[in-house]
């Protein structure tokens, strides 16, 4: 004969906690509003690496480590092991080529690549391995093009690619990625997305 078991206080309380942080996570992190974010279909954005190779997404928007101050809450840290391929979301004329620097921590100089986008945005490709870029100032990238590869350098805490969206008066940007087709084309922290991405 089967006994049924009754959950104990212990799993009571675990039940609660869990649904607690659920809540908070769902209150307290992700966009603020997603009506300021443009259309998914539309957007000629890309995620940064190549296509058909699946990535967790280990920060988004007002997440719980960083990407909260008003100027810098719209980024996305994706985890990928050093020297993974970083490729451009989007393309452009490269602005800015950093990858002398080796150190991490929260003093530590970043590695990163800027591509403009002769619009008056720029995305920012951050925590790039040392020696790792694959492109130079002024030249032209097409979207899906390889520019450089992930590390862990800078304000990091795992190997990871930081990537924003800056604006001409430099704060980062609302954009959606019209290869997420879920979140309304914006990653969610700990959520796994498949990038769409190759050079057109």
């Amino acid at each position: 004969m089967l006994r049924r078991h009754r959950a104990g206080p212990g799993c009571l309380a675990a039940a609660l906690l869990l649904g607690l942080l659920l809540l908070l996570y769902g209150l307290f992190t992700g966009p603020r509003d997603l009506d300021a974010y443009p259309p998914a279909a539309t957007s000629p954005y890309r995620l940064p690496w190549p296509g058909g190779v699946t990535r967790l997404c280990v920060q988004g928007n007002r997440a719980v480590v960083s990407h909260r101050a008003d100027d810098g809450e719209v980024a996305w840290d994706f985890a990928m092991p050093v020297g993974s391929p970083v490729v451009a979301a989007r393309g452009g004329r490269v602005a800015r080529v950093v990858v002398e620097h080796t150190r991490r921590g929260t003093d530590a100089p970043n590695n990163l690549i800027a591509i403009d986008h002769g619009d008056g945005t720029s995305g920012w490709y951050l925590h790039l391995e040392q020696g790792g870029a694959l492109v130079a100032v002024g030249d032209v990238v097409r979207q899906g093009q390889p520019i450089g590869r992930s590390g862990n350098v800078g304000r990091s805490l795992l190997p990871h690619l930081h990537f924003h969206v800056r604006g001409p008066d430099g704060t980062t940007q609302p954009i959606a990625f019209a290869d997420v087709p879920r979140h309304r084309g914006v990653p969610r922290m700990l959520c796994r997305y498949t990038s769409g991405n190759s050079t057109r």
